[in-house]
């Protein structure tokens, strides 16, 4: 297809949130910190996949300048790697208290192309750049920046369908033909090709490739034999970024002999989306002449726009046949500050994306850096609300994990639950604010987010979670101090007769008792031989009394 770079009728993100830490043959037994500090991953990118530059920050465009400027101070460590030596390009590797590995796929840009095959036609978008961002907490975020630049491919519901199909990552279901459906005939082994097939025409794409990689066709989803293991792969249009990378994406596939990253979704079979699109039409019909547009019910017509709300929650069919709850979806998940002016932003759990007028109109109102702000500032936003989410869900995983250990001294409890705090502290200091920015539309547009991920609500569970972890660490700790002093009292209650029987008689009246006149007995003896009798009757007593060492130790656990 031949493209003229100066136009743009849409942009699309998909970013991939994972998690992933160290396993195999020097990790085993490590704690969560030290299974997720940066520097083995890195080591990794530049021996096996060399084509990933680790890229720190430098100011060298007013975009970057105005992006970076956007952001409160304390925010910026989380959304840029700011290497100390501030040295563009440098492979320097990160040290320990770095939060963030930025790195740059090594690709010209507008040279390579995401391609998408659906049963009905065929999408390709012109790779803008290729980012993948790793932080000490165990998540990573892969993503893809696009540019379409196709006419042909610039209709509202090719719009829908590039989000849609664009962003799988496996299928999310092999489906039933209808007729099987309630039959005897469901519950067949096998014909997980069939189910494929059908999944291919309805959510999931033919194939994702992109130019210069094989594409991915989710072939190995047509079997049974393919989930012996587990589920989830790494579809190729993302393995094949990494090299020889030794990832794994099952458990079962760990190793005792070699290092290995284990690399597993965070969220489920889809990207998140970052989408913007301009539409001279479909803004005309929502907003006139500086004005938004109101139906008959003096409602403003985006709330009952059906495009609108798939273009919000990237749905190709309307996934709501419910007015009413259309209505209060977009009226919730809508920001339409700049609504008179035609601009609509638009959120929910997996897609940010923004309706305006098409570019050539933005630059006639002089307002084109509202393509700009979505794809620098808002996409910052968007991705940080994304690692706060992926970080609660990795960390509630990882108390699951702990938990389900138990309290042998092998497992190293206390260590394993201490690196865990440590490491939801620095999530708390570090990565989750409650705001980002001083400037207006950007405190609503993360509130949004933040809203839509009810990531304020998880963070309060995960501190739940955490703090009762914590609490029950502190009861087995007080437990084995309860164990330890028991056996302490144990052993007093032992020597006590021999010491009330020395105290009473003295030791060398008793000794002088003993002796006759002119008798030569070694004293040392003497003494070993006193204070054997006093164990003997010591244990005698405890043996009879009934706090007798077992029933002691009963007591106490």
């Amino acid at each position: 297809m031949a493209a003229n770079k100066q136009d743009l009728y849409s942009y699309h993100a998909f970013l991939f949130p994972f998690q992933w830490q160290y396993c195999g043959k020097d990790h085993r037994d490590k704690n969560f910190e030290e299974k997720t500090q940066l520097k083995y991953f890195c080591e990794q990118l530049a021996r096996y996949a060399p084509k990933w530059q680790r890229r720190p920050l430098t100011i060298e465009s007013r975009l970057i300048y105005n992006e970076y400027n956007y952001f409160y101070d304390f925010v910026r460590d989380i959304l840029y790697d700011q290497d100390p030596k501030n040295q563009y390009g440098s492979s320097d590797l990160p040290s320990q208290d770095d939060v963030l590995a930025h790195f740059e796929y090594d690709i010209p840009e507008d040279s390579e192309r995401y391609i998408i095959q659906t049963g009905g036609k065929h999408y390709e978008l012109l790779i803008e750049n290729i980012f993948l961002h790793l932080y000490n907490t165990g998540i990573g975020v892969l993503s893809f920046h696009l540019n379409n630049r196709e006419p042909n491919q610039a209709d509202p519901e090719s719009i829908l369908k590039i989000n849609q199909f664009g962003r799988r990552l496996y299928p999310p279901f092999l489906a039933l033909e209808m007729d099987r459906i309630g039959t005897l005939q469901q519950s067949l082994p096998g014909l997980f090709n069939e189910g494929l097939k059908i999944c291919q025409y309805v959510e999931l794409p033919q194939s994702i490739g992109l130019s210069f990689l094989e594409p991915e066709d989710f072939s190995h989803y047509a079997t049974e034999t393919d989930f012996k293991k587990g589920v989830f792969r790494l579809p190729s249009f993302i393995s094949g970024l990494m090299g020889k990378v030794p990832i794994i994406t099952r458990k079962s596939d760990e190793s005792r002999h070699v290092n290995q990253i284990f690399l597993n979704p965070v969220l489920d079979d889809r990207m998140f989306v970052v989408c913007w699109y301009g539409n001279n039409e479909i803004v005309s019909n929502l907003s006139k002449d500086g004005k938004l547009l109101k139906s008959a019910g003096q409602e403003y017509a985006y709330l009952k726009d059906e495009w609108l709300y798939k273009f919000a929650y990237c749905d190709v069919n309307l996934s709501c046949q419910n007015e009413q709850m259309v209505a209060e979806a977009l009226k919730e998940n809508v920001n339409a500050r700049w609504g008179n002016y035609g601009t609509f932003f638009a959120a929910s759990r997996y897609s940010f994306v923004c309706l305006t007028n098409e570019l050539s109109t933005l630059r006639a109102n002089y307002a084109a850096f509202v393509l700009n702000h979505l794809q620098t500032m808002y996409y910052k936003i968007a991705e940080l609300c994304l690692v706060q989410r992926s970080c609660i869900i990795r960390f509630s995983d990882e108390v699951a994990n702990i938990s389900a250990l138990n309290v042998a001294p092998g497992n190293q409890l206390a260590e394993k639950v201490s690196s865990l705090y440590k490491q939801y502290i620095r999530f708390v200091n570090r990565i989750y604010f409650r705001e980002v920015t001083a400037q207006e539309q950007g405190i609503e547009i993360y509130q949004l987010l933040q809203n839509n991920m009810r990531i304020e609500n998880h963070v309060k569970d995960l501190d739940t979670e955490i703090q009762e972890l914590h609490n029950y660490l502190l009861m087995e700790e007080q437990r084995k101090q309860n164990k330890v002093i028991g056996r302490l009292t144990i052993i007093a209650a032992v020597f006590l007769p021999a010491t009330l029987f020395s105290g009473i008689l003295g030791m060398n009246d008793l000794q002088e008792a003993f002796l006759e006149k002119g008798n030569k007995i070694n004293s040392l003896m003497f003494n070993l031989a006193f204070i054997a009798i006093g164990l003997i009757l010591g244990l005698i007593i405890a043996y009879l009394h009934p706090f007798s060492i077992s029933k002691f130790t009963k007591t106490k656990t």
